[in-house]
């Protein structure tokens, strides 16, 4: 008997006691959206010394950058949004979040954590993709979730700021001389909760962004992380007096301004930290 000869019906039952996927799982379509980082027109690389940074030129080292983005989506040509479905590998991705990792845990590193994922994998219904959509940051309720029960990747004590506060968004850590810096974490401020022990019910200033790159082909542009439009204009070689530590997304912190600016989420301006590389 040859293929050709069995009913549809009998090629699908086939198919599915041998564990392979009905036709509209098979017109499904892979993809693997790529990230490359890179500060002062290089590639970053962490543990690497970078001259004339930010607004006053400063020579800083980079020893960490990691961020969560969320609720990832293809535009199609006709504008629809279409949901990509994250592959689960236990490790980087979980659900509809992905942790984007450019540090490796060793030399100036070292806090940081084995591994880089500068990419992320899944799958959309077969079609004609060109754009791009995603959120940089948590929903509120994975934000404030207890991170002592979170999986991976949302259980790094290194990403998570406060049981109120939430999770840093993105960590960005520069440092000069003396182990004195500037690190850049965005995240959520502003929250309030019952108590202590309660997570927020809201923030005033929640400090997701909302990426859409319209020009986008997943099969052949990189989504580029330019950390030195996020920087151009901070002064990073010293700290505003009486604020913390280089920039914790304050509002009122002037060493945030030129950052959250950065980020569209100041002023009214476009976000500048993603944007489309082509071949």
């Amino acid at each position: 008997m040859t293929l050709g000869s069995i009913r549809p019906y009998s090629l699908l039952l086939g198919l599915a006691l041998a564990g392979v996927p009905a036709q509209a799982d098979m017109a499904d379509r892979a993809v693997t959206l790529r990230f490359a980082a890179s500060l002062q027109g290089r590639p970053f690389v962490c543990g690497q010394r970078y001259e004339q940074l930010g607004r006053t030129g400063a020579a800083l080292t980079a020893t960490d950058l990691r961020f969560y983005v969320s609720s990832v989506a293809l535009l199609k040509t006709d504008g629809r949004s279409v949901p990509l479905t994250l592959e689960q590998d236990g490790v980087w991705q979980h659900e509809d979040v992905a942790l984007l990792d450019f540090e490796h845990g060793e030399g100036a590193c070292r806090n940081g954590t084995p591994g880089r994922h500068e990419a992320i994998s899944g799958r959309v219904p077969a079609g004609d993709y060109r754009g791009l959509r995603f959120t940089l940051g948590l929903s509120p309720a994975r934000n404030h979730a207890d991170v002592t029960l979170a999986p991976s990747p949302l259980n790094l004590t290194a990403m998570f700021w406060s049981w109120q506060g939430g999770y840093r968004f993105l960590k960005l850590e520069l440092v000069g001389q003396g182990r004195v810096g500037f690190p850049v974490h965005l995240g959520s401020t502003g929250c309030q909760s019952g108590s202590a022990t309660e997570p927020a019910s809201r923030c005033s200033q929640p400090n997701r962004v909302e990426v859409e790159l319209p020009q986008f082909d997943p099969e052949s542009d990189v989504v580029g992380v330019d950390l030195s439009a996020l920087l151009a204009q901070t002064r990073l070689d010293r700290n505003w007096p009486g604020s913390p530590p280089g920039c914790m997304s304050g509002s009122d912190d002037p060493d945030c301004h030129g950052i959250l600016a950065a980020l569209g989420l100041k002023g009214g301006a476009m976000q500048r930290l993603f944007v489309r590389l082509t071949p």
